[in-house]
């Protein structure tokens, strides 16, 4: 990349939790020892069980992280949007890859090659927990889908995955007021749930009706996840009033309009 290049990729990724914590120094050494690549729409980033290429992070475009159950069936196990890292379990254990990554658009992607992120630990032994944080904050995603999976009713995944969904877009991206928008199909979402298309639909029509998301095509809008996750919450509008309230200071009412120093 050149200079100019670096630049734009670092802007776009300092939206995120992750890479804009790290520290100043690290960061520009991952943009340094990196490069872009683009993958074409259907083409393979990283095949399950091959040898880890590096620690990717999508610039542009869509990809699909599957997983190989029973006789060649795919399960769907999340859809990474702009701004999320991916393959960090090979990258940083050295073992062969747990799932593919396929490019379901065309796709533009920032790769941080094994033998560069090993270079940069050697270097500095103090910047491998700032890879592991990625990692390890992957794992309680994983515990978080695994209970859905085994313990809910469809309803109830539905509502964790959009609410789970949410947190990791608003931890990639800065997100602004009036929701937050997942760029994922309806079908992938019932793969995801492991639910059929017809249960989805009707089950986003409700959400809908309640008034805690908006659906288009290819697109959901998550417009209130604390209800979501909780339905004792109260509307966002509501939240607002209070937390609005409760910033205006009190003025108690002084006689004869004196003043008080």
């Amino acid at each position: 990349m050149n200079t100019e290049e670096q630049q734009q990729v670092h802007r776009f990724l300092s939206a995120g939790e992750w890479y804009g914590g790290l520290p100043a120094a690290l960061q520009e050494i991952i943009l340094a020892r990196s490069f872009v690549r683009k993958y074409a729409k259907g083409q393979v980033i990283s095949l399950e069980a091959s040898a880890p290429k590096g620690l990717y992070a999508v610039l542009d475009g869509m990809v699909h992280c599957v997983r190989e159950v029973g006789d060649g069936d795919e399960a769907l196990i999340h859809v990474c949007e702009p701004g999320f890292w991916f393959a960090e379990y090979a990258a940083l254990t050295g073992r062969p890859t747990i799932g593919t990554f396929l490019a379901h658009t065309p796709v533009k992607a920032l790769l941080l090659s094994k033998v560069q992120l090993d270079r940069i630990v050697a270097e500095e032994p103090r910047y491998y927990e700032a890879f592991a944080r990625l990692a390890l904050d992957r794992y309680a995603v994983l515990v978080r889908m695994l209970t859905e999976v085994r313990d809910l009713t469809p309803e109830a995944r539905l509502k964790g995955r959009l609410v789970l969904l949410t947190q990791m877009r608003m931890r990639e991206r800065s997100v602004s007021s009036g929701g937050v928008s997942l760029a994922v199909s309806q079908s992938d979402l019932a793969r995801m749930i492991g639910v059929s298309r017809q249960t989805l639909n009707a089950l986003l029509a409700k959400l809908g009706q309640e008034g805690l998301i908006d659906v288009g095509f290819r697109r959901i809008r998550v417009l209130d996840a604390a209800r979501l996750a909780d339905q004792d919450a109260p509307p966002a509008e509501a939240e607002r009033a209070v937390r609005d309230a409760r910033r205006t200071p009190h003025q108690p009412a002084r006689a004869g309009g004196s003043r008080v120093d």
